[in-house]
This record gives structure tokens, sequence and C-alpha cells, in this order.
């Protein structure tokens, strides 16, 4: 059985859109004595995807879905990796990892559980060349000597297995290489997906099969409201149960209300603004820089993101595990100027920054706000807001100047987002430097924990000094649930799961 506090993920703090809300049928989803019903959910980010294996593989949106489906061989209770669906493991050798599986799981159809269905989404994920496949870039060999033990070789030891684990969700082998099963794909966690409309809706209905304890929701009910007032109204008129990722402003008065509780908390996430390394004039670290001297991030932080974050102090919120404090880059126009001159930019340039509806909290404000500043200097910056399926390929393929985005580090590992975004060969920014790729490749293949939180350390150094990208701010989660929604706890890693909630 799941472990309820790693199941109950926390929230990012996302966007702020602009369409109206949908409107919910509350007479049918109200909650009953045993707290059986209809979880109504306003998620702020639309789910574009249900395949968790692909390009979506650590899409926040998609996995907060795919979490109630499928489940992980391992998960992290406390902070500490502890069995699911593998009952246990072992190194025979520090190259490779063997797991037991447990032998009473069934997926959602009756469909016995074996290491065929562990290895074939191992592959999928490796095949499908996502944002998650680098974490996998040395396996060598993934075998199944029976069926409830599964080995993964490397070739070279990687001390982030377990880690990366903890993103592996297990699907039936004879489905995963079909497209069509993602559109209501089931697994063995507590739900199965009855719809899925994409960019809309997810609904799905309890897994009576479920071998853990079953949930006490009925079925959960997602659907997309991407405009701030929207969710706030549909929240007041009882059409929603929950959502989150509403801006400081709205939480005042939201925490007045009788009918509602207002819960704020840290995670794991936070605000970053990437520049194209690859790009002209990106391709020169002192213009990066300036970029980021030009910008007056404690003012703009206190008018925005009031309660909603706290000035970062690395690329990576401090409670990761490998994060270590950086040197600020104060906000100084005349320092952006000089960086500008030297490199050859003595009356600034003319550029573009994208990012996705949806993609973070007072987003469009923040991206209004910084490029005043950078007009300020020379800079001039066109505003590119793109439908988040759209921003998605176009960022994969490199394809853009800058981009402002909100991420998290979900493991809690610092590998997470160092060593999947920042490799050279993970070519996500443009940046490449093999000096970080050394470094970072060396604590992804050590085993001693302090050692690699060291590495890690001088990684962050590199991606902060080189000014790969801009990191204002390390992000406070919020959640308003309508009262009579209990049983939801918060944690960091920006994953809201509703397995535990019940209504009365």
């Amino acid at each position: 059985m799941r472990s309820l506090t790693t199941r109950l993920g926390a929230l990012a703090l996302v966007g702020v859109l602009g369409l109206t809300a949908c409107s919910f049928d509350s007479d049918s989803t109200t909650g009953t004595g045993d707290g059986a019903g209809t979880l109504r959910v306003a998620n702020p980010t639309p789910v574009v995807s249900l395949n968790p294996f692909a390009a979506n593989s650590a899409d926040q949106p998609t996995l907060t879905v795919v979490q109630e489906v499928f489940e992980t061989l391992v998960v992290r209770d406390n902070g500490e990796i502890a069995p699911n669906l593998a009952e246990s493991w072992t190194n025979p050798d520090p190259l490779t990892w063997q797991f037991a599986l447990r032998d009473d799981v069934t997926f959602a159809d009756g469909t016995p559980l074996t290491s065929a269905d562990a290895k074939a989404s191992l592959q999928a994920l490796i095949d499908g060349k996502g944002p998650l496949a680098g974490l996998w870039a040395t396996v060598e060999e993934i075998g199944t000597p029976d069926e409830h033990t599964l080995t993964i070789r490397t070739s070279s030891a990687l001390g982030t297995v377990l880690s990366n684990l903890t993103l592996l969700w297990i699907a039936p082998a004879a489905k995963i290489t079909d497209s069509a099963f993602f559109d209501a794909p089931y697994g063995t966690g507590p739900f199965k997906v009855s719809s899925f409309t994409a960019g809309q809706s997810v609904e799905l209905v309890r897994n009576d099969a479920y071998r853990g304890d079953q949930p006490k929701l009925a079925t959960i009910s997602y659907r997309y409201i991407p405009e701030v007032s929207g969710r706030v109204t549909a929240l007041t008129n009882n059409e929603i149960d929950v959502t989150w990722g509403l801006p400081p402003d709205q939480l005042t008065g939201l925490r007045g209300n009788d009918a509602l509780t207002v819960q704020s908390f840290p995670t794991y996430a936070n605000y970053y603004i990437w520049f194209n390394s690859s790009r002209e004039p990106f391709t020169d670290a002192r213009v990066r820089r300036a970029m980021w001297h030009a910008v007056d991030f404690a003012t703009i932080s206190g008018s925005l993101f009031d309660q909603a974050g706290t000035p970062a102090t690395g690329p990576l919120p401090e409670a990761i595990f490998g994060a270590a404090a950086q040197n600020p880059y104060p906000y100084d126009p005349a320092k952006a100027k000089q960086l500008l001159t030297e490199a050859g930019y003595p009356n600034g340039f003319t550029t573009s920054m994208m990012w996705s509806t949806g993609c973070c909290t007072n987003g469009n404000s923040f991206a209004d706000a910084m490029i005043s500043d950078w007009a300020k200097v020379g800079i001039v910056v066109k505003p590119e807001e793109l439908e988040r399926a759209t921003w998605l390929d176009k960022l994969l393929k490199l394809d853009w100047n800058s981009t402002m985005t909100t991420g998290s580090t979900i493991t809690g590992d610092a590998d997470f987002t160092l060593a999947r975004l920042y490799l050279s060969t993970a070519k996500r920014n443009g940046y490449t430097n093999p000096a970080l790729d050394e470094i970072l490749l060396a604590a992804r293949a050590e085993l001693d924990q302090d050692k690699r939180a060291d590495l890690y350390a001088q990684a962050g150094k590199i991606v902060w000094d080189d000014a790969v990208g801009i990191f204002p701010l390390d992000l406070s989660g919020n959640v308003v649930l309508r009262t009579g929604v209990n049983g939801f706890t918060p944690t960091p890693n920006d994953l809201p799961s509703f397995a535990g909630v019940s209504l009365s």
C-alpha cells in the first residue's frame, strides 16, 4: 500500500490566464455520509497528455493525474526511499540493481503485474526521449530473470537509480506502445481513467481491484479553469471543491470565507527564466548576466509575489538535496550596460521571451515588469504567450530565444534538475560546458551521498555564475479547499494527489 504522505504531492504556483470558468453540476458531486462522491478539481494548468513516457514525462499537470492511476517500484516516504511495487532491492555489484517485485499486484483489468511490465515501462521512458530519458542514459541492459525479478545494469555506477524510480510509472507491457491506450489508461493504482479531453478535462473512477486501502472518493473530476476570477467564483459558488496556484492578492479574501480553507506551504518549485545559450546574443555569458542585473527583482517580487515565495539563493530551492546558496546578482542597470558594451551590444538588442498560458503565478504581470526593466538598458523583448502544447514543442526543439516558466525538482534530489536539464547532452537550453558535465556525471555516479551533495553544490555554482538562466524566486504553494474536503495533506513535490481525500 502506498504511503499517504508520499502520494500527496505539493503544488507549485501556476499560472494566471485568460478564459472563463466552466460550470459544474454541484448537485451530482455532493459527498455522502461515508465520504464517497466526486471530488471536483479545478486545475490551473491544462492536462494535454496522460502518457508519462514521452514528451510529457516531466510535465506536472500530466503527473498530477497519472500518479492516481499508475504506481512506481519505490516511493519517497518522509525523505527516505521505501518499497512500493518492488518489495526489496540489492546491488550485486556497483553496476547492477536487482528488484524483487510483489507477487500480489494486478492491473485494473485483472492482469497480474510482472517484471515484463516494469521492463517495458523503463524501456518506453528511455525510447520516448522525453525530459526524463536522460536520467537513464547509462542503462545498458534491463533484465527479467523471472516474472517477479527485474535487473538494471548500467555502464557506470548510477547513484540515482532509486530516486529516478520514484518517477517511473509502471504500465501494462501489452498496452504501452499503443498510443490509444493513453486516452483512457489504467494501471495498478487506486483510480483509472474513464474519460479524457486533452486540455480540458479528465475523469477518474475508483479502481475496485486496487490491492491497498480503497479510496473514499468514487470519482475525481478535473476541469481546466485558467482564469483566476473563474476559479475563485467557482469556489465561492460551490461549483468546485479544490484549486491551487491562486495569486496572493486573492488568498486574503478567501481566508475570510467560512466555507473555504486556505493552506500555504513550501515547495521544491522555483520560478526561472532560461536563455537559449546556443543563439546569439545569449551565447555570451556577459549578455546573460546583464539580463539579470537589469531587473529589479526585489521590487517586482514585493509587489507581485508577497507570500508566494522567497528570493532564490541558487538554481535549486534550499530544501532540495544538493542545493547550496550562491552569491546574489544585485539590481545594477549600470553594470548591465557595461556588460552589454563589453559583449559588443552597447545599444542593446532585440529578442523575444516565450511562456505557456498557465505556466506561472502572475506570469503576464511578471513578464511585463521584466520587459520594462530590460527596455531601460536597451534590450527590447517581444512577449510570446503560447498554448502549452505549442510552448512545450518549441521548448524541446530549442526553437526559442528565452523562456519563462516554473519547475519542480519532483524527486527532491538535485540530479533531477541539474543533470536532467544542464548536461550538454540534455540539449534543453543550448548551454554546453564540459567542466559542468564532468561534475554532474561524477555526482550521478557517486554512491556516497555526502560526496554527491558537494558535487551538486559545485554544479549549482557554475549554472548560477554563468547565468544559464535567471532564478528569482523559490515558490510557496497554496491550495484552497471547500469545507467538507478532508484528508488532504500537501508535501513539497509539486504533485497534488487526492487518493486519501474524503468528502463530508
